[in-house]
């Protein structure tokens, strides 16, 4: 038909999407955030939407239509966010016609959507504050299924015509999208022919969606207001002010930037620079996704069923059982962390400031020591606050700040480990490309890829310790705080949290523990191809000191686990603790012990530091 394809052929068309004009050098760091904001969302939207089904307590309609709300954030980020990233981390803009309209329709339509969910929840709270008695008779299911039904066929009726609107036009050559995703405009901007209806209808679609959407909003709250103030105890009225808290967030976090973005782009001119406009669309995609979780997650009582979590202290009471040898247990633990932070501070020093060790292998053990450094430092300072001043008191944000830091550094480090473990199956199997494909941008990936990876698995235990209810029960078992051991303390069921610290370790500690064994595999095989012995044992020594750390992480971490778990009571419980403990000591304060004496460039360079100072002196 002459309509798709006047002078081109639409199939033929490949855009090339350029991210942020004018930014382009600062694209790795703005990915950081994004992509931190991106995972949040994703975790945090989907834990929202288990919490919501799996709990019978919140089959009600204002959690109903939060579950939508969630479901249309996963959505409305994922359609443009991982393209993004692409762009940024790889340069890959390039996007064929029909997935840039298919970008563009699903872009509008879940923007157009959730703008419609946002008024039924606004519609929920005045029916619930206007009419409480009858607030469960008028918004059945059925009736809360018709009106998330007709806000989906709403967006449908309304963006569906965009499609054909850009399919319409002729394209004539120009392929430089100056965005980073595609959207409605920025396409019909490609065009030859004149796009007069595209930007008529691109008016018509915020004013009839967006537009009427909040004047309806903003009837609701007017008539939830007048009705407020009606009531005569004032305890009464910011009870009920209090259940729109969340929703108001939600809804000026949703609209404020969008509208300020529509006005600017509209009227204001060249007065704001265009990657301002593009820095902000891409906000306004992630942003909202990323804080509604946290907010209706901090500010409803979905979280705080029936004691102020504020309020809850918990003292540790260090290894049960072995209170009276604390202060003796306490000389190798400080004596080890010493160690560890100076041991590995030197490692990071070294590396960094001797050019002969700025290759691969060092910066992944660089990232390493960092990690080793943070995983002592998250828990034995608190440890031995306990053995010597008998201050086990910790709020529970505190402790729940320290449980997430601890499995975050400790499943980044198995991530570190398993990077490190590829390095040398590149370095053993493919010893001419090594540089090649392990080149600084590839390895800053990997480092980032472990830390997002990690943020991603370990996010969500905050939010399944917050939903838990805490009655009274706060003496924890041990000296530092972890999941399992803070949702033993709860009176609701931890079923969620067995199950979900079961996936945890699954995906990450033991999925990484299955690809380093197939590394070693590869490698062992390449090695013994290799026809001089010499050559053979030469590659293998340059495993070395990687197997001994690997043996070191891992082996006290699967005996404790799989002690913990089939070895009943026939192993002492302060046996277990002093095992967690020796865990998060031993192997930073050996592995740089171990690096140091099996490397010889690491030993070389630290004997010319010693004998420097001792030249000195």
């Amino acid at each position: 038909m002459a309509m798709s394809s006047n002078h081109t052929n639409l199939r033929d068309i490949w855009y090339t999407m350029i991210g942020i004009p004018g930014l382009e050098d600062a694209h790795i760091w703005l990915s950081i955030p994004i992509c931190s904001m991106y995972i949040v969302a994703i975790a945090g939207n989907t834990l929202l939407i288990f919490l919501i089904f799996t709990d019978h307590s919140l089959h009600e309609p204002m959690y109903i239509f939060l579950s939508m709300l969630a479901l249309a954030d996963i959505i409305l980020s994922t359609v443009t966010t991982p393209k993004v990233l692409a762009i940024f981390w790889f340069q890959a803009g390039g996007i064929s016609f029909a997935s840039c309209v298919s970008q563009m329709f699903f872009l509008h339509f879940m923007f157009v959507t959730e703008s419609a969910i946002l008024l039924a929840m606004a519609f929920d709270r005045y029916v619930a504050i206007c009419f409480p008695l009858r607030y469960t008779t008028i918004l059945t299911p059925s009736v809360i299924g018709r009106m998330g039904i007709a806000s989906v066929a709403r967006s449908f009726l309304i963006c569906f015509p965009l499609v054909f609107l850009v399919y319409r036009l002729t394209y004539c050559g120009r392929n430089i999208i100056h965005h980073s995703y595609c959207e409605h405009m920025g396409i019909a901007r490609l065009a030859c022919d004149n796009i007069k209806v595209n930007i008529y209808y691109g008016m018509t679609v915020p004013l009839f969606s967006i537009g009427l959407d909040i004047m309806l909003v903003i009837i609701s709250y007017t008539l939830i207001l007048r009705s407020v103030f009606r009531i005569p105890s004032r305890d009464a009225r910011l009870k009920a002010l209090g259940t729109c808290g969340s929703h108001v967030c939600v809804i000026l976090l949703f609209y404020t930037p969008s509208l300020f973005t529509f006005f600017a782009h509209r009227f204001g001119g060249q007065s704001i620079p265009r990657h301002m406009h593009i820095l902000f669309a891409n906000l306004y995609v992630v942003v909202p996704p990323t804080l509604n979780p946290i907010i209706y997650g901090l500010t409803s009582s979905m979280s705080l069923n029936y004691t102020n979590l504020r309020d809850i202290w918990y003292t540790m009471i260090g290894i049960p059982g072995l209170e009276d040898a604390h202060i003796w247990l306490s000389i190798p633990i400080c004596s080890m962390y010493i160690v560890a932070v100076a041991g590995n501070i030197l490692l990071i020093l070294l590396i960094s400031t001797e050019r002969s060790l700025h290759e691969p292998m060092y910066f992944f053990l660089s990232m390493l020591a960092l990690a080793d450094v943070f995983l002592s430092t998250v828990t034995v300072p608190k440890v031995l606050a306990i053995f010597w001043f008998q201050a086990g008191d910790i709020s529970f944000a505190s402790c729940v700040s320290q449980m997430f830091f601890l499995h975050f550094i400790f499943v980044t480090e198995s991530g570190i480990l398993l990077a490190m473990a590829f390095d040398r199956y590149v370095a053993i199997c493919y010893p001419l490309r090594y540089t090649n494909i392990l080149t600084s941008s590839v390895i800053n990936r990997m480092g980032i890829a472990s830390v997002t990876r990690s943020f991603f698995i370990c996010f969500p235990l905050i939010f399944l310790v917050y939903r838990l209810t805490y009655c009274g029960r706060n003496i924890i078992q041990h000296s530092y705080c972890e999941h399992m051991g803070i949702a033993r303390l709860a009176c609701d069921s931890i079923k969620v949290n067995i199950y979900y610290g079961m996936v945890v370790a699954l995906f990450s500690i033991c999925l990484d523990v299955l690809l380093i064994i197939v590394s070693y595999v590869l490698i062992l095989r390449a090695v013994f191809r290799i026809p001089s012995q010499d050559a053979r044992l030469k590659a293998l020594s340059t495993c070395g000191s990687h197997v001994c750390v690997i043996l070191l992480f891992y082996t006290p971490v699967f005996f404790s686990s799989l002690a913990h778990r089939f070895g009943g009571h026939s192993i002492p419980l302060h046996v277990h603790i002093l095992l967690a403990n020796l865990y998060v000591v031993l192997p930073p304060s050996l592995n740089p012990i171990i690096y140091g004496v099996k490397t010889k460039q690491i030993k070389e360079r630290i004997v010319q530091v010693l004998s420097f100072n001792k030249a000195l002196c």
